[in-house]
């Protein structure tokens, strides 16, 4: 899983768009993505707007009939696992973050200092996680951490 949240709340979005602008926010997630597919929603997927050439996207989307050139859409998580020929990156929204939660084994996060509305949020971590902190960073007056998260077992506790 790939995402950004507020550490009060877990806020993820407001309205459909990302309540921050953090320009190196951009640069991770080119970084985090190259070569991999990524499965995300429509909503997340319109904050994006268009394929990118250095990662597959899989559009998630019940009500979505046709997609950007260059995009893949699935109208099931299944049909969506089924089209990744490499590495997979969850990258949104909420619905889809709840429908993949548990079976995610890693989860590269930024965790803001700062609080915004929001009306979409990112859900708590179940089961034990090793939580390593890559990062602390200040972008426009906003702390943040980058955070990578592995789900470990019970006998590596």
């Amino acid at each position: 899983m790939l995402v950004a949240y507020t550490k009060n709340g877990r806020v993820i979005g407001n309205q459909g768009k990302i309540p921050w602008k953090l320009a190196s926010e951009r640069d991770r997630f080119k970084e985090l993505t190259a070569g991999k597919s990524i499965i995300m929603g429509r909503t997340s997927f319109e904050e994006i707007g268009h394929a990118l050439p250095y990662c597959t996207i899989i559009i998630l989307s019940k009500t979505m009939r046709s997609v950007p050139s260059g995009c893949l859409l699935a109208h099931s998580l299944n049909k969506a696992l089924k089209l990744c020929k490499n590495e997979i990156l969850i990258a949104g929204g909420q619905e889809i973050y709840q429908q993949t939660i548990n079976i995610a084994t890693k989860v590269y996060a930024t965790e803001i200092e700062a609080d915004f509305d929001g009306d979409r949020f990112f859900p708590e971590l179940q089961g034990n996680w090793k939580r390593t902190v890559e990062a602390r960073k200040e972008e426009a007056g906003i702390k943040y951490e980058y955070v990578y998260y592995e789900k470990i077992s019970e006998q590596e506790k």
